[in-house]
């Protein structure tokens, strides 16, 4: 159902892009449709991709499926290079663990942890380039900054309402739930600076910033989705 707040986020968002000066990079051979949603922990992201695949996948034409990649993107990653799929435990997005991937490496147990890294960010990027894909943490944004088509969010919240609704989540109190989406946003943080020598905080690596204690994840999903379809019209 349309609200003030969609009809007003769609209507600036054609007039933007009838504009003359286009705030995308132009068009070429190698144009892509994806998305990549960078959050705070606790800011719904999972549900935003979800929801945001519903809304594509509604609209999309036959034989085009939009696929959110999320938790599932290490095991995708891991299968797509004959790798052991317990190597995942190596690579959670939050804290990599480099003791005790040196470890495994000198004994021969798994290829280096920037080799496992690497392959990751390989993997991110043949995904956007195969289009209709939702790609959730991991630095997407900064794996593809150089790939044209590209739709890229970052999802915040403050911290009080994060926690609560984590708290929820997990059954647990709210003030664990502060230190664990503390300790979750550091360590991405931390990732995304290591990686890739960039700063997942800067709003102006993205596209558009959604603050999901104001805007509910349904009408965040509808902004988005409206983002992404003037988009793909300006790439056609």
């Amino acid at each position: 159902m349309s609200t003030p707040v969609l009809d007003r986020a769609e209507t600036y968002l054609n007039a933007q892009w009838r504009g003359s000066s286009s705030p995308w990079p132009p068009k070429s051979q190698n144009l892509y449709t994806y998305v990549t949603v960078s959050r705070q922990s606790g800011s719904g992201g999972t549900s935003f991709a979800r929801a945001l695949a519903r809304l594509l996948n509604g609209e999309a034409p036959a034989g085009v499926l939009w696929t959110v990649f999320n938790g599932n993107l290490i095991t995708h990653m891991l299968e797509a290079n004959h790798l052991p799929l317990h190597l995942a435990r190596y690579l959670p997005e939050d804290k990599v663990s480099e003791i005790n991937a040196s470890i495994g490496e000198l004994v021969g147990l798994h290829p280096s942890l920037w080799v496992l890294i690497q392959k990751l960010n390989a993997t991110i990027r043949e995904l956007a380039q195969h289009n209709h894909v939702i790609i959730v943490g991991r630095g997407a944004k900064f794996a593809t900054r150089d790939l044209a088509g590209g739709v890229h969010i970052r999802l915040v919240a403050p911290a009080d309402y994060r926690a609560k609704h984590l708290a929820q989540l997990y059954d647990i109190s709210e003030r664990d739930a502060m230190t664990l989406n503390a300790k979750r946003d550091a360590g991405r943080r931390r990732y995304v600076k290591t990686t890739f020598n960039a700063d997942i905080d800067d709003p102006r690596s993205y596209d558009l910033v959604l603050n999901t204690a104001e805007i509910p994840i349904p009408e965040a999903a509808n902004i988005a989705a409206s983002l992404v379809k003037a988009r793909h019209r300006e790439s056609s």
